[in-house]
């Protein structure tokens, strides 16, 4: 169980608040107080976290949660993912979004178009190629394993047009990157996933979380113990990766608004 600086205050008068890990070894139950949750162990103390401190929670099976706990994250606008503890974002509970949001809007028309799957699937796969470059100018800047051109060849073959990389991280933080995606889109004022033409599905959180989780196994030769199998420090080390690369997302999200009105103003 961590938490880990994330994120600046808007209100500098204000305490940064920071995502929650709760990545339990054994079962322990969730409620609520006034404005705080409240962990309760089946053996050990009780602990404290308050909701205004908290941006979005990570946890495992082992965590019972309450109504009262519930509906406290909802009500604060925190984002719950829950984790399979093998890297894979089960799901995610999300506050209900203020309807009509520009982004959203763009995600829905676009999704009008009975192509969006291959329009969308180019997309990422720009978005693959200007990932694995942003991995190897960096690495070039900081004379950190340096990418020769045969290695970035071989990934550029495996990884933008296939969507396969090599896992150099703790496999978990494939949840972790989810979780950290939820979060944005819910600021953005965005759900996770959508339906579009034809009934058709789009996993916004899952293919910009995996964009993210591959940079991260890129920049893994860079990071320090980024192979740790004890999970607070894998925790500490991704936390400090996605706060030094926090432009990164919102990278991702700009490109996509561009490309969204682009294709809808080609569709008409």
């Amino acid at each position: 169980m961590t938490i880990c600086l994330q994120r600046h205050s808007a209100t500098a008068a204000l305490p940064a608040r920071k995502p929650l890990y709760l990545l339990r070894p054994s079962p322990a139950r969730i409620d609520a107080g006034t404005n705080h949750l409240v962990l309760q162990p089946a053996n050990g103390a009780t602990l404290r976290f308050p909701l205004a401190r908290v941006c979005r929670i990570v946890c495992n099976r082992h965590l019972s949660w309450t109504g009262n706990a519930l509906t406290a994250c909802l009500r604060a606008g925190i984002p719950i993912t829950w984790t399979d503890g093998y890297g894979h974002a089960l799901g995610a509970l999300h506050p209900r979004l203020t309807p009509h949001q520009p982004f959203s809007t763009l995600i829905e028309t676009y999704l009008e178009l009975p192509d969006w799957r291959q329009r969308f699937a180019n997309w990422i796969t720009r978005r693959r190629l200007e990932t694995l470059t942003a991995c190897a100018l960096r690495a070039a800047k900081t004379g950190h394993r340096t990418m020769a051109p045969r290695a970035f060849a071989a990934l550029k073959r495996e990884y933008v047009y296939k969507g396969t990389h090599p896992i150099n991280v703790n496999p978990e933080s494939a949840s972790w990157c989810h979780a950290l995606v939820v979060d944005r889109l819910h600021q953005e004022g965005l759900q996770p996933s959508y339906w579009g033409f034809d009934a058709s599905h789009l996993a916004l959180a899952d293919e910009l979380a995996a964009l993210l989780w591959a940079e991260f196994n890129f920049d893994a030769g860079n990071i320090a113990n980024a192979h740790a199998d004890h999970t607070q420090i894998s925790v500490h080390i991704f936390e400090n990766w996605a706060r030094e690369h926090s432009t990164r997302l919102l990278q991702h999200l700009g490109d996509l608004k561009r490309h969204l009105a682009r294709e809808i103003e080609a569709w008409h």
